[in-house]
């Protein structure tokens, strides 16, 4: 008797030190893609009749509407009624606005047909402690 209580003491002991010394390698981390608009030091110098077949009206996935435009020697970039934003080239098919609220990449297919993504700064957000808080996300696709 004393020597099966002696045991399954013994394998107690056991059981707990094999638990504490087993490796923690079940943990995974996701990260997910970095929606962040930063403007390049250098940018892709695009010649105006480049520029020129981006200039048009683009229908967001959302309902809203991108028109892409120059004025004088800008190139300009608009979503609805939020404000134009001064935009240039960063790569032959992406840009990106100088005040960093906006950057799409839009993908010409043919002669009406494009493709793409726009990210836009979200509104500011006022917190209870006077700070505030301006997040960029993905706003809408271009189709």
């Amino acid at each position: 008797m004393k020597n099966l209580v002696f045991i399954s003491i013994a394998s107690l002991f056991v059981l707990a030190a094999s638990a504490q010394t087993t490796p923690d390698n079940q943990t995974v981390n996701v990260t997910g893609p970095a929606l962040r608009i930063d403007l390049p030091s250098q940018h892709h110098r695009m010649h105006p009749d480049e520029f020129y077949d981006y200039m048009r009206s683009y229908n967001l996935s959302n309902g809203a509407t991108l028109a892409v435009f120059y004025r004088g020697r800008k190139m300009y970039a608009e979503v609805g009624d939020l404000g134009r934003h001064e935009i240039v080239a960063t790569a032959p098919n992406v840009f990106v606005a100088l005040d960093r609220q906006l950057k799409m990449t839009i993908n010409l297919r043919g002669d009406n047909d494009a493709s793409g993504e726009l990210i836009m700064a979200a509104p500011r957000k006022q917190l209870a402690n006077a700070g505030v808080i301006r997040k960029q996300r993905l706003v809408a696709s271009v189709r």
